[in-house]
């Protein structure tokens, strides 16, 4: 962790020189999960020439490194700094919930710098937000992961556990944030999950937003993320629901998510996770 903490003191032009390099050996050496990006990328796009879809692998990998360069860089980064390098455009769609004394479901996508998010909503809110995340098998990964997302007072809750820590701050009344972030495909052995319309493909997607709605009837919001310039980015807060009561097996939430979800990739195609097996199978193979 020493070596880390050390690198993460680098400026930002020396960072992006090596995350450059190590993007040129991942997207031509080692060609890493080349097929699985092609593949989802055809899926997506199939209309796109083949020089417009090499032009979105070549920035993908760029952009892939760009994300974990960043994630190291944010160890040496203060609260201020988060701000400048991402910015929160319309703070206020959050704050009239968290002011009201209203807990928070957040929602975004594996989609520009997922990871800075969490830290600049701790920022810029001044509110410990927390991150649902599945635990990794390194210990070192995981510890890792875990100083990167807490750097700023945000907490973390691997998700199998999402539901019932909800349910104990609920019960003492604290007001509280929880990321989420949904976009990938469910395991094939696990049965919670929905289909939806995205790409024009029937696709799975985690429940476990919805679920939490249904039972909650907690406020949720989408953080549409953009990037601006190379280690910059833009956050607009757009509602997904009020907290007002909720209709039951609508999978309104997730719709509504998927869809704004493929609105982000159709703008910027390159800042997504293509390298996730996104349609790695279908309703009929596993149902």
């Amino acid at each position: 962790m020493f070596f880390i903490r050390l690198f993460s003191q680098l400026p930002f032009s020396i960072i992006y020189i090596i995350s450059d390099i190590t993007a040129f050996f991942m997207a031509n050496v080692i060609r890493y999960r080349r097929k699985v990006i092609e593949k989802n990328i055809g899926i997506a796009f199939p209309e796109k020439t083949h020089q417009e879809k090499k032009k979105i692998i070549h920035d993908f990998y760029r952009n892939l490194c760009d994300v974990g360069f960043e994630a190291l860089k944010s160890l040496s980064m203060s609260q201020d700094d988060m701000k400048k390098h991402l910015v929160i455009t319309n703070p206020e769609e959050y704050k009239k919930y968290h002011d009201n004394g209203q807990p928070v479901i957040l929602m975004t996508g594996h989609f520009g710098n997922w990871e800075w998010q969490l830290l600049a909503y701790t920022a810029t809110m001044g509110v410990p937000f927390g991150a649902v995340y599945k635990p990794l098998a390194s210990k070192f990964s995981e510890n890792l992961m875990v100083n990167i997302r807490t750097n700023f007072g945000g907490y973390v809750v691997p998700m199998e556990r999402t539901m019932r820590e909800i349910l104990v701050k609920h019960k003492k009344g604290e007001v509280f944030s929880f990321g989420m972030v949904a976009d990938q495909s469910p395991p094939g052995y696990d049965k919670k999950r929905v289909w939806l319309d995205f790409f024009g493909k029937e696709s799975a997607f985690f429940i476990g937003p919805e679920k939490v709605t249904e039972f909650m009837n907690y406020p949720v919001i989408f953080s549409k993320i953009k990037r601006i310039k190379r280690g910059y980015y833009e956050v607009e807060i757009i509602d997904i629901h009020d907290g007002s009561e909720y209709e039951k097996g609508s999978n309104k939430i997730l719709k509504t998510y998927s869809k704004l979800v493929e609105e982000c990739i159709k703008e910027q195609p390159s800042n997504w996770l293509w390298s996730h097996k996104r349609w790695k199978y279908t309703r009929d193979e596993v149902e």
